[in-house]
């Protein structure tokens, strides 16, 4: 009988020990993480990229453009006016100018009769002065890249001081340097944006601050921002992340599916950079026209499925104001007051606590182990009982 109690005894114990280091194993082994917020108030602050977007449509020669596609270029305007004279005294409609700068409504036409020629012939040189102007406005640091795509322009500006980014000292949120400007010579609608350095284009306007410039103003732009940033963690952790940009990768994908389906076609909203394609590629809305090429986008997001191990990214804020004057233009870059946010994972349970737990979960089922086994062998002392004897009465 007691043989039999410690074989349950021994028998519980390893089945509940087994179930309790498995459970905790297996858990360990899915490697969840753990998600941190951390604000950030930053002592410095770094001048970062700044993008430009502009619309081809206010930046082409419409007279020309005319007469190299005349019989497309009529057709766009006789959407809007019927009777119409293209042509006059060697300039182009007014009133078909007037419609063509109506954005939304017509820029998807004139996209779609542009080549790559026509928007890399385009000069964007002057808009961007390269040279020192005072103490604060610093063009001389900035380079200038191009990109483009069918319907916008976008101009980056980076600047530098000796091959290093600018910082500019933050004491109590309040910038000890001098404020950094850079002059611009933009005089109708524009957007500008502040973005981290080697990041992708962004091509959708909604991300841009709306800027609008009449000649004979002065338009001063003060930007500032704040800082986001996710650090995932890789392999074998849950969130798997993957060291590379999603927004790159895709368009490459898409842009070479749609060049080998069809060559000398380019996606409307795809941004290149100049050079990049030859003169004349011309642009088409596939995704619009064409249903099958929603396949193409459902094979190029397989590739980027993976998180993004570290994104950073800039919210923009800012404020324009405007007075007559001497057609000054200024984009500044303002202290920044907020903090920056970061979000980051870290392992739920490392391989130290991991062996703590184990070591807890034996010496927990060894305790009940024992203490069985001290029960079982207990030997409760006996109270010896004290037998009577009864003689019986004799009476006499």
């Amino acid at each position: 009988m007691i043989l039999n109690r410690r074989v349950l005894i021994l028998t519980f114990c390893s089945i509940g020990c087994s179930i309790h280091l498995f459970t905790v194993i297996n858990e360990f082994l899915k490697f969840p993480v753990r998600t941190d917020i951390i604000y950030d108030y930053p002592e410095k602050m770094i001048v970062p990229e700044i993008d430009i977007i502009l619309y081809n449509i206010d930046l082409l020669n419409l007279t020309e453009l005319y007469l190299k596609h005349p019989e497309k270029m009529a057709d766009i305007c006789r959407l809007k006016f019927s009777n119409l004279t293209i042509i006059s005294n060697g300039e182009f409609n007014s009133d078909c100018t007037k419609f063509l700068k109506s954005y939304h409504e017509s820029g998807f036409f004139i996209a779609k009769i542009l080549t790559v020629g026509d928007l890399e012939s385009v000069n964007i040189e002057s808009l961007i002065f390269e040279y020192k102007i005072s103490g604060f406005i610093r063009n001389d640091l900035c380079s200038i890249k191009r990109y483009f795509n069918a319907i916008n322009t976008f101009i980056r500006v980076s600047c530098r001081e000796d091959s290093k980014p600018i910082e500019r000292r933050l004491v109590q949120n309040i910038v000890a340097d001098d404020r950094f400007c850079i002059m611009h010579s933009i005089y109708h609608h524009f957007g500008v944006r502040l973005a981290h350095t080697n990041s992708s284009i962004n091509p959708d306007e909604i991300n841009y601050m709306a800027v609008d410039r009449e000649a004979g103003e002065n338009v001063f732009t003060r930007l500032r921002y704040r800082e986001t940033v996710i650090e995932n963690s890789e392999w074998p952790y849950q969130t798997n992340c993957r060291h590379y940009q999603k927004s790159k990768i895709f368009s490459q994908c898409l842009r070479e599916k749609i060049f080998n389906s069809y060559p000398g076609m380019v996606q409307l909203e795809d941004v290149l950079h100049v050079g990049q394609f030859p003169a004349d590629f011309k642009f088409e809305d596939f995704l619009s026209v064409n249903e099958t090429l929603q396949k193409v986008r459902n094979e190029c997001a397989e590739q980027v499925k993976q998180l993004q191990c570290i994104v950073e990214t800039y919210q923009t804020q800012g404020r324009t104001y405007k007075e007559k004057g001497s057609d000054l233009g200024l984009i500044c870059l303002e202290n920044q007051i907020d903090f920056n946010v970061i979000l980051k994972t870290y392992p739920k349970s490392t391989f130290t606590e991991l062996l703590i737990y184990i070591s807890s979960i034996l010496g927990i089922w060894f305790g009940i182990s024992i203490y069985g086994k001290l029960i079982d062998g207990f030997i409760f002392p006996a109270i010896p009982q004290r037998s009577a004897h009864i003689y019986p009465f004799i009476y006499m």
